[in-house]
Order: C-alpha cells, then structure tokens, then sequence
C-alpha cells in the first residue's frame, strides 16, 4: 500500500503541487480578492521569521493587518519583523516569542494574549519541522508531532475563547502534500513507535501533516456555527531554506519544477482574505481551490471516530498543562 501511495502521491504532485500547476491554476482566479485591506484585523501567523511564515508575514502586513509574528528565536524574529516593517511600511507588526514545540511557551503566550486582551481575527499555524533523527521536545514528545501537532492543537485550542469573541474569524492550518501518504494515526499518536528501529523523519512529518487536515475538520465542525473558518491548504512544492535542508534529494530531483515561496504563500494569503460564504468549512485548499483529501488507490480514508480519538488525545495532554483563554492559570 505503501509504494501505491507514494507512486501515487508523484503522479499527482507533479502535475498539481509544481510551478506549472500553479500557472495552470491561475489562469481562472477572481484577482481582486488579492486586493482586500485588513485594516482593523489582528493577525497571528507561526513560524513567520522565514520561508512561508515570513512571506505570508510581507502579504499580510502589506494590506495592513496588526501582525504578530510567533518565533522562537527572539533574535530572529526580531530581525525578521523589522525587515518585514521596512519592506512594507506597517508599523504595526510585532514580535511573540514562542516555541510552540512547547507547551509552555504556548501557555505563556495566551496568557500574555489575554492580559492584553486583544482580539485575534486570523491565526495561521505555519509552523513546521521536518527532521531525521528522533528529537524530543520540551515536553519529551517527537519533535514533529510537538510542533504539527500538539503545539498547534494547543495554540488553536486555548485560543479558541478569543477567535469565537473575535468573529467572523478564521484558522489555517498550512499542511503539505505530503499528508496524502499517511493514513491518519491515532494509536501511536505522538509517533512513539517511531522511536524503535530506524526513525523516519519523513513518516512522522505526513502523519503530522495528515493530522492537521483532520483537526481542520474537527474545529470547523466544533466553532464554525460560532462564526469561526477553520481551513487546512497545501502551499505546493515551493522553494524554501526549509526544504532544501530537510529533504534535499528530493529537492535536487524536482527543483526545476518547484514553485516561488510566494506562490506557496498565495493560497494563505487568499484564504485569510477570502470570503467565508466562498469557503468550504474544513476544507482542504491548494492554489485556491478545494481539494480532495485522500488520492486513488492510497488507502489514507478515516472515520469521524478517529478525527474525534485524535482530539480526545491531544486534549487529555493539554488539558492540565495549557489554559484556554479566560480561565486563566490555576
């Protein structure tokens, strides 16, 4: 089933998730969505010091979003909001220190959000890692899972009280192709059984991958009646730091077809844009369209009871170590 997925998986992402399927694309979209404001509109987006965090940061910040850019590295987060308040000349744009790997540091972060009490109408969980060795977190937790998702369950789930308040809101979850070669995993579902024999990084980042298509799901179907968007994309195969490092073959292999990192960026962009009558609560979106979720003959198809034993899971982790938003730290 495995070599079915992934013969699969290149068939169709060398058609879909290329430059020339971008082009493709493109050819039919309603442009002047890309030119709505975000005056007025706070904005969150993870891993946002480079590659797809930091472009999606730019777009957002040129239309006038209050932006917050979460990175765990003040340094370079600082550098990489300066740059982004030169380039586009909103001031409003600020640095969260967050690792979000930790919960923590996701704990300290809503916190801080509500003591300020400040609205939050876009949250983009762009944050990601792809590594080759097994690497615990903070919490003891593979370090993919930590960060795909656990920490972005985490983040979205405590703050969910102020999205709701917030409404009309919206969630991304910025997911990848590579989610279409893991069926969704909840038995091992913090990839434990990854620490035995040879890790495979690339396994633990489609499980992850996959995840977050079924949360997207999950909190789309718990808060959409209450005016929150909830949406899962795949940027496309776009060139970015991160991808040369962590999958450098493969890189190698199909560069000429990869995409520009604003390409990948522009389905986030248009989905915090978009509006919510035009979008698919839940959905899956490449190059602005809905896509299907599961590919011919991969066998990934799961049940509403696994997406809810997913939820349960990473609830029960969080549930002592993170407060939502307004119950504040026992």
């Amino acid at each position: 089933m495995g070599v079915l997925r992934n013969i699969s998986f290149l068939l169709y992402g060398s058609k879909n998730f290329s430059k020339n399927g971008f082009a493709r694309a493109s050819m039919t979209w309603d442009k002047s969505v890309m030119e709505r404001r975000l005056e007025g509109r706070v904005v969150m987006v993870t891993g946002a010091n480079q590659g797809l965090g930091f472009e999606t940061s730019q777009e957002l910040a040129r239309r006038g979003a209050t932006l917050y850019m979460v990175c765990r590295n003040p340094i370079r987060g600082e550098e990489a909001v300066q740059k982004v308040r030169q380039v586009t000349g909103n001031q409003d744009v600020h640095l969260q220190v967050c690792d979000v790997s930790s919960l923590a540091s996701i704990e300290s972060l809503v916190r801080e959000w509500e003591a300020a009490n400040r609205p939050l109408h876009v949250l983009i969980n762009n944050a990601g890692i792809l590594v080759h060795e097994f690497i615990p977190s903070a919490d003891g937790y593979e370090s993919c899972f930590a960060t795909s998702t656990l920490g972005a369950f985490a983040l979205t789930w405590a703050l969910g009280p102020v999205l709701r308040r917030s409404a009309p809101s919206r969630v991304v979850f910025v997911s990848s192709g590579g989610m279409y070669t893991a069926p969704l995993e909840v038995r091992n579902v913090s990839n434990d059984d990854l620490k035995i024999g040879k890790y495979d990084g690339m396994l633990a980042y489609s499980r992850d991958k996959r995840r977050q298509v079924a949360l997207a799901e999950k909190f789309a179907e718990l808060w959409g009646p209450e005016g929150v968007g909830v949406y899962s994309m795949h940027p496309g195969w776009a060139t970015t730091e991160g991808v040369k490092k962590s999958i450098p073959g493969f890189y190698s292999f199909y560069r000429d077809s990869f995409r520009e990192v604003g390409q990948g960026a522009d389905t986030i962009v248009w989905l915090a844009l978009q509006d919510a009558s035009a979008l698919q609560p839940g959905a899956f979106y490449l190059d602005r369209a809905a896509q299907p979720k599961h590919l011919r003959f991969a066998g990934t198809q799961y049940s509403k009871q696994q997406v809810d034993e997913l939820w349960s899971a990473l609830e029960r982790i969080c549930v002592d170590k993170v407060k939502p938003a307004g119950e504040g730290a026992s």
